[in-house]
C-alpha cells in the first residue's frame, strides 16, 4: 500500500450533504436578507467550514450569527432525508480495511453538536464498521484549514507525514494538508469547486484512490522503460524507409527484449516472443469481462480448467466491437445469453493485474443481464457458479484476468441506482 493512513473529509466526501446544507442555509438567508443576493459561488466556498465560521466569511453580522445558526441547523434537519453516501464509498472502505490501512475522518463537524446521524455526528454509522477514529474542529486550538487536525492525528498515532493521504473536496482540506506536509487527493465527485488546484491526486470516482494505492508496480522501472523503447523501436520500424534507420530500430527492439530478460527473467526466446507477436503500429490489447448478477445479487464467475475461477471474458475479437466479444465470452464459457447493460469500468490491465503483460492491454467491464441458458463443459471451462461478496472464491482467483477490487466494482456498479464509469 502506497499510503498507511488515509484520512477522509466528511461532508462533501463521504456523504452527500451539499443540498441539506446549503439549500437550508440559502432559504434562510433569503427570509432573513431579502435585500441581499448571495451567490452559489459564495456558499460553495464555505460549504465543509463549521457553521459560524462561515456565516462569518458570508458577512453575517456577528449579532446576528448566535440566532441564525440554529434556525440553519433546524432547516438541515428537515433535509436529513436527502444525505447519503456518495456511491462506491462503502465499497472502497472495504477494499481499505481489508488491506490494513489504519483510516480516520478529519472534520469541521464538532464532537458534541447540535445535530445527529449523518448530518451531525463526526462518525456516522454507515462508516463505523470502517473508521474508528475521528478528529473534529473542537479537539483542535484551530480547525481546517490550519495543520492542527492533521498533526493531532499524528501525535494520537505516531504517523509520518509521507505514509498520510488526506481526501477531502474543498480548499480548506488542502490547506489544511499542505500546511501538515502530507499529500492530498481531491475528491472530484463531491467538490463544488471551480478552479484548479494543485494536489498530488485528483480522484473522479472513489474508486480512483483504489488506483492510487494498489497500481502494480512494474519491476524495477525496468520493465515500464523495456515497453517504452520497445514501441519506439516498431513504430519507427513501421514508417522509416532508410536502411540505417531500420538498423537503429530494429536494435531498439533488440535492447527491450534484453531489458525484460533482466527484469523479468525471460528466457531469450520468451522475450523476443512477447515482442514480436505483433507488426505495424503498435497498439493495446483489449479485454472484455461481463459481470452478471442473479436477482440475489450474486455474481456469475467461471472456473478454468487450471482450477481459476474470473468473470466470463476474454481478448477481443478483430472483427468484433468490445460489446460482441462480451456477449460472445459468455455464451462459450458460461453457456448463457446475456445483454450488455452498463458500462462499469475502461482500465489499464497493467495497472492493476500482475504479472504486468510486456505490451499495453485495456480491459472492458460490462453489467450485464442473463438470458436462460444452461452451462456446458467445454475446451475452456470445466464450471461455472454464483457468489455473494463474501462467499468470493479469493483464493482461486485467476488475478491476471481479474482482481477482487475490480470485481468489488462490479458489485457497486450493481448496486448503484445510477453509475459513473471508471475510465482511465
Amino acid at each position: 500500500m502506497r499510503y498507511k493512513h488515509v484520512l477522509f473529509d466528511v461532508d462533501g466526501t463521504l456523504y452527500d450533504t451539499y443540498f441539506a446544507n446549503m439549500d437550508a442555509l440559502g432559504e434562510l438567508l433569503k427570509e432573513r436578507y431579502p435585500e441581499r443576493t448571495f451567490t452559489k459561488e459564495q456558499f460553495d466556498s464555505i460549504f465543509g467550514v463549521p457553521g459560524r465560521m462561515g456565516l462569518a466569511m458570508l458577512g453575517i453580522p456577528k449579532e446576528d450569527i448566535k440566532g441564525l445558526y440554529p434556525l440553519w441547523l433546524q432547516g438541515c434537519i428537515r433535509r436529513a432525508q436527502s444525505v447519503k453516501l456518495f456511491p462506491g464509498i462503502l465499497a472502497l472502505l472495504q477494499y481499505l480495511q481489508r488491506h490494513e490501512v489504519q483510516m480516520a475522518v478529519v472534520t469541521s463537524r464538532v464532537r458534541h453538536g447540535g445535530l445527529a446521524g449523518t448530518l451531525g455526528d463526526c462518525l456516522p454509522p454507515d462508516v463505523r464498521p470502517y473508521i474508528k477514529r475521528a478528529v473534529c474542529a473542537d479537539d483542535v486550538a484551530k480547525p481546517k484549514p490550519a495543520p492542527d487536525s492533521i498533526l493531532h492525528y499524528m501525535q494520537l498515532t505516531g504517523a509520518k507525514p509521507e505514509e498520510i493521504l488526506f481526501v477531502g473536496d474543498a480548499e480548506t482540506d488542502l490547506q489544511c494538508a499542505q500546511s501538515a506536509g502530507v499529500d492530498f487527493a481531491l475528491a472530484l465527485w463531491g467538490s463544488p469547486l471551480r478552479k484548479h488546484l494543485n494536489c498530488q491526486h485528483y480522484l473522479r470516482t472513489p474508486f480512483d484512490l483504489i488506483n492510487v494505492q494498489c497500481a502494480v508496480a512494474q519491476k524495477a522501472q525496468w520493465f515500464a522503460w523495456a515497453r517504452e523503447i520497445q514501441a519506439i523501436g516498431q513504430i519507427g520500424l513501421n514508417y522509416c524507409h532508410d536502411v540505417y534507420d531500420e538498423e537503429r530500430f530494429s536494435r531498439l527492439r533488440e535492447i527491450a527484449s534484453e531489458m525484460l530478460q533482466h527484469c523479468a527473467g525471460a528466457t531469450p526466446e520468451e522475450a523476443a516472443q512477447s515482442f514480436l507477436f505483433d507488426r505495424g503500429y503498435i497498439t493495446p490489447k483489449v479485454d472484455t469481462r461481463a459481470a452478471i448478477f442473479n436477482e440475489e445479487g450474486k455474481i456469475l464467475m467461471v472456473q478454468e480448467k487450471s482450477g481459476l475461477w474470473n468473470l466470463p471474458g476474454g481478448w477481443c475479437e478483430e472483427n468484433m466491437s468490445v460489446v460482441e466479444s462480451a456477449v460472445k465470452e459468455v455464451r462459450e464459457e458460461a453457456g448463457l445469453a446475456c445483454n450488455v447493460k452498463r458500462l462499469v469500468a475502461v482500465m489499464d490491465r497493467n495497472r492493476h493485474n500482475v504479472p504486468p503483460l510486456p505490451f499495453g492491454a485495456v480491459k472492458f467491464f460490462f453489467l450485464c443481464t442473463a438470458q436462460p441458458g444452461a452451462f456446458v463443459k467445454n475446451d475452456e471451462t470445466i464450471a461455472c457458479g454464483w457468489f455473494a461478496r463474501d462467499e468470493l472464491p479469493l483464493d482461486k482467483l485467476r488475478v491476471d484476468t481479474n482482481t477482487p477490487e475490480q470485481i468489488a466494482l462490479c458489485f457497486a456498479a450493481n448496486q448503484a441506482e445510477s453509475w459513473e464509469v471508471v475510465i482511465e
